[in-house]
């Protein structure tokens, strides 16, 4: 019997198409569909009738340049941005924002449908930001010279390693974006030039991260290919004046796609900014991770602590606990709260933050879970009736799925920033004991395609 040969796509690079629209993808992508063959188009939306040319057609999938729409979607607006497509910053921009939210419910639902079987779990709707623009409260642009030498921030591409340099961001926080153009501005005051990966790998300047809080403190941390940056001190009085509570310099001599090298050393001001959520102020250092919309933030904690509903005889463990998110509002609760992070800078946030807002009953450790999980059902620890977790977008291990059989919480509150990692880790932890009894989509990150989760699940048998 011969060999199977796949047939060959129905298009050619060069092509210029017209189709239909039929699904959203992955970031900005509309699936556009050729007889059966996909094709990713960026900026369109399902229902309309797009014109794209074709930049390539693999035999499984193709991609193209939209060139117009002949039949829009009653979902499409008018983008905000100039920059909308160029940058990869946003990606649905041109879509209604209670649609974003419906499509970001869809997509959980079809996961969880996939994941756990059809009707198992009803996706709650997406809870709305508070406002769908100016919700970023991290701003990190990378420096970078335009076409006439002149230094700027810009921000990298969609699914591309190239940079376009950008001079407004409604999705930022204006307090933020505006504090890093004028840090950028400022840098112009000094010889160096901005780095570049291909073009200039020996320069010293990097990138510009601004961290603002709702309280008024914003970080600014300046990266560069050395530990400092000469000069910098005669900036320190305005870059002061412009808004920044503190300013240091992180040494990042790695490779292009790490924002951040391991080393940050403080210059000047305060060594801490202070977020205040539900009333507790949490310590920030300018390396810990921190949720970019604070306002979103709170909702999310509350929705976490309406679904444990933890109790003053309960003992409850908050895992990948960063500074404390969820740890210090389960204290107030709670008998006593465990949090473990892997990260060093925001356990001591984290312990820091438990002090100054009077919360003595609170454990912080450094280190692998599973195996402070392990320490717990040995009883060096309290043993957690009740588990809050957020691990990172690679979801759980095994070995933590499998401290947790052992330990029998009764509820867990899993929050997920990955929607593929929640899909494989659901299934994982119904096979050890726990059911899904919801999941609610949060748009942390209007106009993008991401969806921050919270599934609650709880001990069975």
């Amino acid at each position: 019997m011969p060999p199977h040969r796949p047939s060959p796509s129905p298009i050619a690079r060069g092509d210029r198409v017209t189709a239909p629209v039929t699904g959203l993808g992955d970031g900005p992508d509309g699936i556009a569909k050729v007889d059966d063959y996909i094709v990713f188009v960026p900026g369109v939306l399902p229902g309309e009738e797009a014109t794209f040319d074709v930049t390539s057609a693999a035999r499984k999938f193709g991609r193209g340049e939209l060139v117009s729409v002949q039949r829009p979607s009653p979902e499409r607006v008018e983008a905000r941005c100039p920059h909308f497509l160029a940058c990869g910053g946003c990606h649905r921009q041109h879509q209604r924002y209670d649609a974003q939210l419906r499509s970001k419910q869809e997509r959980l639902q079809k996961g969880m449908d996939w994941a756990l079987g059809a009707g198992a779990v009803a996706v709650g709707p997406t809870v709305a930001a508070a406002s769908p623009y100016g919700e970023r409260h991290k701003v990190a642009l990378h420096l970078m010279h335009d076409a006439r030498g002149r230094r700027g921030g810009g921000l990298q591409r969609a699914r591309s390693p190239e940079r376009v340099q950008v001079d407004e961001c409604p999705a930022s926080d204006a307090l933020a974006w505006d504090l890093a153009q004028d840090v950028i501005a400022l840098l112009r005051n000094l010889p160096h030039r901005a780095w570049d990966p291909w073009f200039a790998p020996k320069e010293l300047l990097r990138s510009v991260l601004v961290r603002a809080t709702t309280t008024g403190d914003a970080h600014v941390v300046l990266v560069a290919t050395q530990p400092a940056i000469p000069g910098l001190d005669d900036l320190l009085d305005d870059l002061h004046r412009a808004g920044a509570s503190s300013v240091s310099v992180n040494h990042n001599d790695g490779e292009p796609a790490r924002l951040l090298g391991p080393h940050t050393r403080l210059v000047s001001g305060r060594p801490f900014v202070h977020e205040t959520l539900g009333g507790i102020t949490y310590r920030i250092a300018p390396t810990s991770f921190f949720q970019t919309s604070p306002r979103m933030a709170e909702q999310l904690v509350a929705a976490v602590l309406g679904f444990l509903q933890p109790q003053r005889d309960d003992d409850v463990a908050d895992l990948y606990c960063g500074v404390g998110l969820l740890t210090l509002p389960l204290a107030k609760r709670a008998r006593h709260a465990v949090g473990i992070e892997l990260h060093g800078a925001a356990i001591d946030d984290a312990r820091a933050s438990a002090q100054q807002n009077g919360l003595a009953n609170t454990t912080f450790r450094c280190g692998d879970v599973a195996g402070w999980l392990s320490a717990c059902r040995r009883g060096e620890l309290p043993k957690p009736a009740l588990v809050a977790l957020d691990p990172p977008r690679s979801g759980l291990t095994p070995e933590v799925i499998e401290e947790l059989r052992l330990l029998k919480p009764r509820r867990i509150a899993y929050v997920s920033c990955e929607p593929q990692a929640l899909q494989r880790d659901l299934p994982l932890l119904h096979a050890a004991g726990f059911a899904v009894r919801a999941v609610v989509p949060f748009d942390m990150f209007p106009q993008t395609c991401h969806v921050e989760a919270l599934a609650c699940l709880e001990r069975v048998g």
